[in-house]
């Protein structure tokens, strides 16, 4: 079975336990995007720059010249993965995903990943690949609108795992239905909303979210706590954490200087 094959044999086996054909059918044929989240390990005595030259110089390029994106690429500053680099691929369909997976005719590319991925000086330890399907309250990648006088963004990326599938559904609904505007409504800047169709610690949602500044994240989450809207949402039966939520991870993330998210 090549790469192609498990891509496909993958997606389909993971999308919700749906029953047949005729779901999967419909599923591919909704206008949500995909992303795949990738994380790079890092060490504190792997110098970054490796690393941060490859993204910038070919793999973003490539993607550009693709047509895919944005590519977002930020570095943990606090959080469950650090040091590490975060790699964030955001794609139209599943259709350009397995594209851009089997486009293998850029050799300049090819040259550059593999002088990248044999280096004698290690690049990276490991790295994990999730791919996540758009919330349909969110079905893309939203960039965060800039200020001039801003320095650059922080960024909160954070996973939610579930107790199983259908509290996992209950989460989502609970998002596109109230908590996505309420995040809007009390100064906290969607950039994604995904859930979990391949990876680890499944079933799983991941969303990331952006502020000017650690102030105006801490700002935004009291305004959130404060707001009667969400008192109202989150005691409705089926929507209490508690019954959707088992387990929560966070990082802080910052931007790199190349990153199209920014």
């Amino acid at each position: 079975m090549n790469r192609r094959d498990v891509l496909k044999t993958g997606l389909a086996s993971g999308i919700g336990g749906l029953a047949g054909t005729a779901e999967v059918n419909a599923f591919a044929a909704e206008a949500n995007h995909f992303y795949e989240l990738r994380t790079y390990q890092l060490r504190n005595d792997i110098q970054p720059a490796k690393i941060n030259d490859f993204f910038q110089s070919h793999f973003l390029p490539r993607m550009q010249k693709l047509g895919v994106g944005p590519v977002g690429c930020f570095n943990v500053v606090s959080g469950q993965f650090t040091p590490a680099l975060i790699v964030l691929v955001d794609y139209k369909s599943l259709a350009e995903m397995q594209a851009t997976l089997a486009a293998s005719s850029d050799k300049e590319f090819l040259t550059a990943w593999r002088t990248f991925e044999t280096a004698a000086d290690m690049p990276y330890v490991r790295y994990e690949s999730t791919v996540l399907k758009a919330f349909d309250a969110h079905p893309k990648v939203e960039l965060p609108t800039l200020t001039e006088k801003q320095a650059p963004r922080l960024f909160e990326l954070r996973t939610y795992e579930s107790r199983n599938a259908v509290t996992l559904r209950n989460k989502v609904d609970m998002f596109n239905q109230e908590e996505i505007r309420i995040f809007r409504a009390c100064g906290i800047q969607p950039v994604f909303f995904g859930e979990g169709v391949i990876g680890t610690r499944l079933p799983s949602l991941t969303y990331m979210v952006g502020y000017e500044n650690m102030a105006a994240r801490d700002k935004a989450w009291d305004t959130f706590r404060a707001n009667p809207d969400w008192a109202r949402v989150k005691t409705k039966p089926g929507w209490t954490d508690p019954e959707t939520v088992s387990n929560i991870h966070a990082s802080f993330l910052r931007p790199t200087g190349y990153s199209q998210i920014k």
